[in-house]
C-alpha cells in the first residue's frame, strides 16, 4: 500500500502569455540541465511559491487588469493544462483563492497559478531551487516507463 496520498487533477486556464511564460521556464530549465515537463514546473512553483507570495502576485495581476480596458485578457484560451497534485498544494491554492475573494479580487486556482507563472524569475534564479524540488519530488514515469514499471511489478 502507497504512503502517498493520493493526487488530485486539477486544470488550469492558459492564455498566449502564459504558454510563452510556462515555455521559458522550460528552455531555461532543462539549459540548465534539469530534465522537466511543463506539469512538474507548474507543480514545483505551487510547491516553492509561499501562500503570501502567491497572495501578493495575485494582488499585482488583478491591479493590472483593473488599470485595463476591457477584459481581463483579449487573447484566446491557448491551453488547459492538467496537474496532478497532492491535496496540501489544493488545499494552498484554495487558501489563497479565499483570501483574494475576502479582499474582493474575483480569482480562482488558475488564476493564482497564471500570477506566480508570469511573476516568475528566469532559469538561472529558479534552476537552484526546482533541483532540490527535484530531489525531494522526484518526477513518475509516464508512457512507456511507467507501464514497463507497472509489469516488472506484477512479475
Amino acid at each position: 500500500m502507497s504512503t502517498e496520498p493520493t493526487s488530485i487533477k486539477v486544470s488550469f486556464t492558459f492564455y498566449p502569455t502564459d504558454v510563452q511564460a510556462l515555455n521559458r521556464c522550460l528552455v531555461g530549465l532543462r539549459r540548465a540541465g534539469l530534465p522537466v515537463r511543463g506539469g512538474t514546473v507548474l507543480r514545483a512553483l505551487i510547491h516553492l511559491t509561499s501562500a503570501t507570495e502567491m497572495f501578493a502576485h495575485a494582488v499585482l495581476l488583478a491591479k493590472t487588469y483593473d488599470r485595463k480596458d476591457g477584459p481581463r485578457e483579449a487573447d484566446y484560451v491557448a491551453a488547459h493544462p492538467t496537474v496532478d497534485l497532492p491535496p496540501d498544494l489544493v488545499k494552498k491554492l484554495d487558501e489563497v483563492v479565499t483570501e483574494l475573494a475576502a479582499k474582493m479580487i474575483p480569482a480562482n486556482r488558475a488564476f493564482v497559478v497564471r500570477a506566480v507563472l508570469r511573476a516568475t524569475p528566469d532559469a538561472t534564479t529558479l534552476a537552484p531551487a526546482v533541483r532540490k524540488y527535484l530531489a525531494a519530488f522526484p518526477p513518475r514515469p509516464r508512457g512507456w516507463a511507467a507501464l514497463k514499471a507497472r509489469t516488472r511489478g506484477k512479475s
